[in-house]
């Protein structure tokens, strides 16, 4: 009887919470039973490029853990997926099918957060030039669509926030913008200049860290940030100037935001990024944290002006799904694949391994 009493506690405070947790989204459906006789495909078209991750920022926020439920973020990547449904996608874990539940995102959730990571070294100039005319239309284009949004920044150098020392040479006031609205966001980045920014490596990870860490997320909302650099990032332990120690490894930072915030980067060709390239494990490459927390990142050239609305930020906000199945697997490492195929025959895949 008391054994009965403790279950029917448990099932109870877990509904008074998720009921009175406003910004928790409702699933569209029940998770499905494991489909039978489904087989994973050795081969599949690459039409579609969509990206996966694991996603924690909904489930964390629950006191009490509902076992082996495990939820995948996927984004499509200029992809009109509009009419998506649960039978556009076969999902394995550990070559096995799942059933599973899907929701758009957008759908339940309408706040977004948008934390822009701007480099302000000497060379990233035109793409500050861009930010500028562009950030009023991009989040004009968010609000048009139905969302809250609320936007920060970011400026680094060597050091995050850039500050005026021996090496960064240029620093703003205030330091940074905490997350506010479009009009305030306007005000600061009219005041971004460029500066004199020491060695070739920028401090991106720490940046990504400081607006991570110092920013006044809200409960519930999607949680974005932007990075936008020419250059390598400093990482601690790499030798830096006496004066400046970077304070954080790739793996810090894709431990704190991965399942919790996606991040998109502006790479800038030229010296040290260049289109087609696949190989982000490098200690200093900020595209893996983009690669892995369900982003992307989007190349060209420094002697253009970046336009915010034309990369694809906006429209995969709108095309992010939930996809929730129950874990059977007795392992501790996992790999999930998720492909789909669209009503023209069109198909895509994606794949991660994670540990839960």
């Amino acid at each position: 009887m008391k054994k009965i009493f403790m279950i029917l506690s448990a099932i109870l405070l877990i509904v008074v919470v998720i009921s009175s947790c406003q910004d928790i989204p409702t699933m569209s459906g029940s998770v499905l039973s494991d489909p039978k006789g489904v087989v994973e495909p050795t081969s599949w078209g690459d039409e579609v490029d969509m990206s996966i991750s694991i996603d924690k920022a909904v489930s964390s926020i629950i006191p009490i853990a509902i076992p082996d439920t495990i939820k995948i973020k996927l984004t499509f990547l200029g992809y009109d997926a509009s009419n998506v449904t649960n039978d556009n996608f076969m999902v394995f874990e550990d070559s096995k099918a799942q059933g599973f539940s899907l929701y758009r995102v957008s759908e339940t959730v309408k706040s977004v957060d948008i934390m822009i990571i701007m480099d302000v070294t000497g060379s990233m100039g035109n793409e500050i030039e861009g930010l500028k005319k562009s950030l009023n239309n991009f989040i004009d284009y968010l609000d048009k669509s139905g969302f809250d949004v609320r936007v920060g920044l970011v400026p680094f150098g060597d050091y995050a926030p850039a500050s005026k020392t021996t090496t960064d040479q240029i620093s703003f006031k205030p330091p940074w913008l905490d997350l506010t609205n479009l009009a305030s966001a306007n005000e600061y980045v009219k005041k971004l200049t460029t500066g004199y920014g020491g060695d070739t490596p920028e401090n991106s990870f720490g940046a990504i860290m400081y607006a991570w860490n110092n920013a006044s997320w809200r409960s519930g909302a999607q949680r974005i940030l932007i990075l936008l650099t020419d250059a390598p990032s400093h990482y601690k332990g790499d030798g830096s100037y006496t004066d400046f120690e970077p304070q954080y490894t790739k793996d810090e930072v894709l431990k704190a935001l991965e399942g919790y915030a996606t991040l998109y980067m502006v790479a800038s060709t030229g010296d040290y990024y260049s289109e087609g390239e696949t190989d982000f494990s490098a200690k200093d490459d900020p595209r893996e944290i983009a690669d892995k927390t369900g982003g992307f990142v989007i190349y060209q050239s420094g002697y253009e002006e970046v336009d915010l609305t034309k990369i694809g930020i906006a429209e995969s906000i709108k095309s992010t799904f939930i996809i929730e199945f129950q874990s059977d697997s007795p392992e501790k490492e996992h790999r999930i694949s998720v492909y789909y195929e669209g009503p023209d025959g069109e198909q895509g895949h994606a794949e991660i391994t994670a540990e839960y």
